[in-house]
């Protein structure tokens, strides 16, 4: 999953034409949050075939080893953050007085 991706998921849409959120199919985010959980899972299973695959000698390329070991890393770090923003929210929400 690529950043621009996440960062759509997260960007508000004030002021543009699309569905209200009460008129959004309630799944929704949830689909959108599985669907890029489990691409962050399969740049994960990637790199580590990759670097089974260079640690048995079968060929592969160091350097594609570590440029899929670092779109990994990145992908996960990148799940983290939306992770800890989307704990974050949920925690001022519901610290508000009412």
């Amino acid at each position: 999953m690529s950043i621009d991706q996440i960062a759509s998921l997260l960007r508000p849409t004030v002021g543009t034409a699309s569905p209200t959120a009460s008129t959004r199919p309630a799944g929704d985010f949830a689909a959108s949050l599985n669907a890029a959980v489990n691409e962050v899972n399969a740049a994960q299973v990637h790199a580590d075939d990759k670097l089974a695959a260079l640690a048995s000698g079968d060929g592969t390329d160091l350097h594609g080893t570590m440029i899929a070991l670092q779109e990994a890393d990145i992908t996960l770090r990148t799940m983290v953050s939306v992770r800890d923003k989307a704990v974050e929210a949920y925690q001022q929400i519901m610290n508000m007085s009412i």
